[in-house]
């Protein structure tokens, strides 16, 4: 069975990242989630239709 946990490479932590959260960032995300919802209403839609 697999199992573990994500590490830095390099003895790393997170803190060390430098980058920030840009607005693509933000626009992917928010259409990623909104794309999400859309998908689950229209799957809860149909699939009520058809039973």
């Amino acid at each position: 069975m697999a199992g573990g946990g994500f590490a830095a490479a390099g003895g790393g932590s997170a803190r060390d990242y430098g980058g920030g959260i840009t607005f693509s960032v933000v626009v992917t995300s928010l259409m990623a989630a909104s794309c999400g919802l859309i998908f689950g209403y229209d799957s809860g839609v149909t699939a009520g239709v058809r039973n």
